[in-house]
């Protein structure tokens, strides 16, 4: 069963997120380590080779190396690579504020100080034990940045989703369509790409009701009328193909609308009444 974190917009919108639990994190963290210990000793054997130089500066250079590799190779990485060290990138992790977002630079400093209270008594005990206790997955360092751990959630490609054999270009390329599909939510969003990834490992009975019912949400509430050559099953699938290839797709539905014509200037008195070259005749019509 997985941990997900909720968050709820001001504009009633919910994004979820797949909290790491225990194991990913320190799998991610033995990454880091070995890394971290690969540096040292390579600075070390350089160091020492121009110890016969350098003598004690090259001692003291070292022993600032080792400092910086400690203490600030998670917080300038976290920062760097937008909550990621490459052990958490390796294990498919990331680190965000508590609001969904990406962390600052002060809450990567943060997270990584307070993690010479959770290393104690040894090997992160304590800062497991926080972890396992809290119902957000966070040690103490994370609580005292506002952060959260959650895995990395990548959408699959349209074509894993929605085949070839089951995508019409005229639907998929209708810009009132690209349009509409950007208003489906996260939440909706992961229920048609877990139909659709899900759908031959369903009864038939149940694999026609679930689409049947998704395609008449959709269309309700996205207002894009289900074409009558349509199953409801062909309408939900092809609307996840746009909606997992949205940047392209809107992109082309921008570029389909044709420019507006620039306005006519307007004079600034008032209208003129046209007026005929021709005398007047004695009706007060022109004369024709």
């Amino acid at each position: 069963m997985r941990d997900v974190y909720e968050i709820r917009t001001p504009e009633n919108v919910t994004f979820e997120f797949e909290l790491a639990g225990v194991t990913a994190r320190a799998l991610a963290w033995v990454v880091d380590l070995a890394l971290m210990v690969f540096a040292i000793v390579a600075l070390s054997c350089v160091f020492s080779a121009l110890s016969n130089i350098g003598g004690g500066l090259a001692l003291a250079l070292l022993f600032i190396a080792i400092f910086l590799i400690q203490w600030w190779y998670s917080a300038v990485c976290e920062w760097w690579l937008g909550g990621q060290t490459i052990g958490k990138r390796v294990v498919g992790l990331r680190t965000l504020q508590e609001r969904g977002i990406r962390i600052t630079f002060l809450q990567a400093v943060i997270r990584n100080l307070v993690r010479v209270v959770d290393i104690l008594p040894a090997l992160y005990l304590l800062g497991g034990a926080s972890a396992i206790l809290d119902r957000h997955g966070r040690r103490l360092g994370d609580i005292a940045a506002g952060t959260i751990v959650v895995r990395e959630r990548r959408a699959p490609m349209p074509m894993a989703v929605v085949p070839p054999s089951e995508r019409y270009n005229s639907f998929v390329n209708d810009p009132d369509v690209a349009m509409a599909a950007r208003r489906v939510t996260p939440p909706e969003r992961d229920a048609m790409v877990g139909l659709a990834l899900r759908r031959e490992q369903l009864p038939l009975a149940v694999r026609h009701e679930l689409f049947g019912r998704m395609a008449q949400h959709l269309e309700e509430r996205l207002g894009v009328e289900r074409p009558p050559f349509f199953s409801e099953e062909k309408y939900v699938l092809n609307l996840t193909a746009v909606v997992l290839g949205g940047g392209d797709v809107a992109k082309r539905a921008r570029a389909s609308i044709p420019p507006q014509a620039p306005r006519a200037s307007r004079p600034s008195g008032p209208p003129s009444t046209p007026r005929s070259s021709a005398p007047p005749s004695s009706t007060g019509w022109p004369s024709v």
